[in-house]
């Protein structure tokens, strides 16, 4: 059993708001963070870095936990819906910010211009849950990866719809418990899986690349008006 500093006995996050119930702080979490991201492009100073991702994670996060945009200090598991029962392998506190800068780094190197579309989402879904998967913060990860993934976007010519991909942030179940439709977040975990145990990156591809189509055809509606 993982000692985690940052919870309480009940399993909430300690959190700035004072609230005890789990549920009652996820919903705080959302409401806070969806008006957060609304202004997120005053976060960006031109530098796809660690740095930028810190950045990002302290803006949606800095009115809910002492420690937004702060590396966790604790080891993670987290059992996941997708791969019943297991948790990824995270990465240790003390090789985060090592972690993150190769893998940062690599998809800096990346030339994006002579791809199709489809190209572009399916390695991005690979490249993008390599990031995720270091798993850098205690909790908002998603929040922090998609914001980063948003100016990455947008800086290498092919920007996504940020909107479109926040509506795929909850996963819907029906009142018996069953899975309607799975979170992005279930879709990083897939994307996020070593070769060895055949990851599927293709949902998340899917994702990113509506997101991209969306932002195009908005692009087009908008210069036609």
């Amino acid at each position: 059993m993982i000692n985690d500093p940052y919870v309480l006995e009940d399993g909430t996050l300690k959190n700035k708001l004072g609230i005890t119930d789990y549920n009652k702080l996820k919903k705080a979490e959302a409401d806070i963070g969806f008006v957060k991201l609304i202004d997120i492009d005053s976060v960006y100073k031109g530098e796809l870095s660690t740095k930028l991702l810190r950045d990002l994670h302290k803006h949606i996060f800095e009115d809910i936990f002492d420690w937004a945009g702060e590396y966790r200090v604790t080891p993670l598991y987290k059992e996941e819906v997708v791969i019943p029962g297991l948790s990824l392998d995270y990465e240790k506190p003390q090789k985060i910010n090592k972690s993150l800068e190769e893998k940062i780094k690599n998809l800096n190197k990346i030339n994006w211009k002579e791809m199709t579309t489809k190209d572009i989402s399916l390695q991005f879904a690979r490249k993008l849950a390599l990031i995720w998967k270091v798993h850098p913060f205690r909790d908002g990860n998603t929040r922090a990866t998609l914001s980063f993934a948003y100016f990455y976007a947008r800086e290498n010519g092919f920007p996504i719809n940020m909107a479109y991909l926040l509506d795929n942030l909850t996963r819907e179940v029906d009142e018996k418990g069953i899975i309607k439709k799975h979170s992005i977040r279930d879709y990083f975990v897939l994307a996020a899986l070593d070769d060895k145990d055949y990851p599927e990156p293709e949902h998340l591809a899917y994702l990113l690349r509506t997101a991209i189509e969306k932002e195009n055809m908005k692009k087009i509606v908008d210069e036609g008006r």
